[in-house]
């Protein structure tokens, strides 16, 4: 992989290049470190391109995730919330609950609806070169597909699942443990023909039963059924771990 160049070094003053130190992101957004800290680890922001043990980058688009963070809490949502609408969750039922009026001003670079190029991938999506390549290389991330100039481009939901994979290493969990992922391929793709059976069995066509909101359906209801054998296998999985 090519390195992105750190707009620190370079004069671009294209925005998503830009990387803010934790200070610099709590004076701009008048949120404290500790807060935006709870954020990426509870999974609303996330993670930060680290640069060393202690030090890590937070791309300037963060600051306007902050901002719709602070809009969506004052708007009612919790942070279980938030965080569906902020990693942009298309299944999820709060995907178009909030008002323009009420999540205006931030941008939408978080979230992009079009091809978003390698480089911005990896800048927004927090992984690393490394990891990027792993993922990869295990047909755990798809590869990059050629965007509108031909240049090698990912989509939204390829990002949602690359911060995804960020959040888990950013936890301290090993690679040699996420790539067992791969493992799984099979029960995925039996999911996958079970959720096929459910569209192709719908009868009654309307706004709230499009597919879309089916799969989300079916979504919820694998999560409850997965959740409650999590009680039994890791009871105290809901617990705050400091």
């Amino acid at each position: 992989m090519t390195n992105t160049p750190n707009s620190e070094n370079s004069g671009s003053v294209d925005s998503k290049r830009v990387s803010l130190a934790v200070g610099e992101l709590s004076r701009r957004t008048g949120v404290t470190t500790a807060t935006i800290n709870y954020y990426v680890r509870i999974g609303v922001l996330p993670p930060p391109r680290k640069t060393s043990r202690t030090r890590a980058l937070y791309p300037a688009n963060f600051e306007g995730l902050i901002i719709k963070i602070k809009k969506l809490q004052a708007a009612g949502l919790n942070l279980n919330g938030i965080k569906q609408v902020i990693n942009g969750d298309p299944t999820s039922p709060l995907a178009g609950a909030i008002s323009p009026e009420q999540a205006t001003s931030a941008p939408t670079s978080s979230t992009p609806t079009g091809p978003i190029p390698v480089s911005d991938f990896l800048e927004q999506s927090g992984l690393d070169d490394e990891l990027y390549d792993n993922l990869i290389a295990a047909d755990l991330l798809r590869r990059p597909r050629p965007g509108p100039d031909n240049a090698p481009a990912h989509d939204r939901r390829d990002l949602t699942a690359a911060r995804a994979f960020a959040r888990l290493k950013a936890a301290g969990i090993q690679y040699q443990l996420l790539e067992r992922h791969a493992e799984y391929s099979p029960l995925s793709r039996a999911e996958a023909l079970f959720l096929a059976e459910h569209l192709n069995s719908a009868t009654i066509r309307s706004t709230s039963t499009q597919p879309i909101n089916l799969v989300g359906a079916f979504d919820t209801v694998r999560r409850y059924l997965r959740n409650l054998k999590l009680d039994e296998a890791f009871p105290d999985w809901r617990a705050p771990k400091i």
